[in-house]
């Protein structure tokens, strides 16, 4: 029917090392403000790049390169301390790319809150690891996806790798925030 491929745990593990929680707990805009940095079209671009069989590794190096420059400047406004800016720079690297998976989840008609919803994505989620889907998983997506309204056979194959690269990302986005002692939003936030 189609392909969910999940973005390669060794991807996730090479762009995120793990993180101690640090001390102090990191502010909204701190958090917010590498994608806000962060064009839509090179957000859109890094999707495209994680997801590419061919993968373009010097390419993907320096489009990521350019999310640590915006990451760096925000550090440096900020004030983000010392300890957390590695942690930073990761979340700043994967939500970047998030955005872009977000993109083109919600250009097909699909929407982002719903697959989060599914999977307990988010803030003050599980945000459980992904690393691959079970039928069991794939199953409960096409059901909620078929009550939303969602013609799931009418849904552009090419979608499903985008939503299986999707959610370990957004998983580990938000496990970052909660290693950040970042604040949870409130509902309909974030």
């Amino acid at each position: 029917m189609f392909e969910m491929r999940l973005i390669s745990a060794a991807f996730v593990a090479t762009a995120v090392l793990s993180v101690a929680t640090p001390a102090q707990a990191l502010t909204r805009q701190q958090l917010d403000c590498p994608a806000k940095a962060v064009s839509p079209d090179l957000a859109h671009r890094l999707s495209v790049l994680i997801l590419d069989d061919n993968r373009k590794e010097n390419e993907l190096e320096q489009q990521t390169a350019s999310i640590d420059v915006a990451a760096a400047q925000c550090m440096k406004q900020l004030k983000v301390p010392a300890a957390q800016q590695e942690a930073y720079y990761d979340y700043a690297r994967l939500s970047a790319i998030r955005a872009g998976f977000v993109r083109r989840i919600t250009t097909a008609g699909l929407r982002p809150a719903l697959l989060d919803q599914t999977f307990d994505l988010g803030p003050g989620r599980g945000n459980p690891d992904i690393t691959d889907l079970t039928d069991e998983q794939v199953e409960r997506l096409l059901e909620a996806l078929a009550k939303s309204g969602v013609k799931v056979e009418q849904v552009d194959e090419a979608i499903w790798p985008v939503v299986g690269g999707y959610l370990p990302l957004t998983s580990r986005v938000f496990q970052l925030e909660k290693q950040l002692n970042a604040p949870v939003p409130a509902a309909g936030g974030h």
